[in-house]
């Protein structure tokens, strides 16, 4: 099954965070660059597409508690966030130091 294959342009995708370790042996880090490219290019929902690299990993056998930790944190930050947590959403910008004087 390649799930690349079955992306379909003007489709609302659902928020989606792929991630890989550069240490993968079983899927190189490019083939999820390509997916996330072409999901973003593809979806009309409006909702991240993001990738989380984690250098040190490879395909979730073997990584740390640490890292397992961390890519679980990134995971429930994001469906949070999608799911409009207040204490997840982004800040509003603030003004340069300055600014209109």
């Amino acid at each position: 099954m390649d799930p690349y294959q079955h992306v379909r342009a003007g489709t609302a995708y659902p928020a989606v965070l792929f991630t890989i370790g550069l240490n993968d042996k079983r899927v190189a880090p490019w083939m999820t660059g390509k997916m996330a490219a072409r999901l973003q290019a593809s979806t009309t929902s409006g909702k991240p597409v993001l990738i989380r690299l984690d250098p040190d990993a490879g395909h979730g056998i073997g990584s740390t508690r640490d890292q397992a930790y961390a890519e679980r944190a990134d995971v429930w930050s994001l469906l949070l966030a999608v799911t409009g947590d207040p204490a997840f959403q982004p800040s509003a910008p603030r003004a340069a130091a300055g600014a209109g004087r």
